[in-house]
């Protein structure tokens, strides 16, 4: 199957923006059971998960924006490849 000429990178850069979307969960759920290890109170963990789900909340409104950063960086990188390899 042949990619597109207009969106070449799409696949590739979702899957890198989806990779550093799992590298921040994984490092909110991981304070997160820091966090509970060193409180005592009980109403003390609820605000860790507020703010767990109000960040995962703006972060997918920010995962369109680094998915098209990435997919412009792959881009300008394979044109200056391409522009490279042909002789002027």
């Amino acid at each position: 199957m042949r990619r597109s000429r207009k969106e070449p990178y799409t696949f590739k850069s979702w899957i890198i923006a989806l990779l550093i979307a799992l590298a921040f969960v994984t490092l909110g759920y991981s304070l997160r059971f820091y966090m509970e290890g060193s409180t005592t109170v009980q109403d003390a963990e609820s605000w860790p998960d507020l703010a767990l789900f109000l960040y995962g909340y703006l972060f997918c409104f920010c995962l369109k924006p680094i998915q098209a950063a990435i997919q412009r960086k792959l881009n300008r990188r394979a044109f200056r490849q391409a522009r490279q390899k042909t002789p002027s």
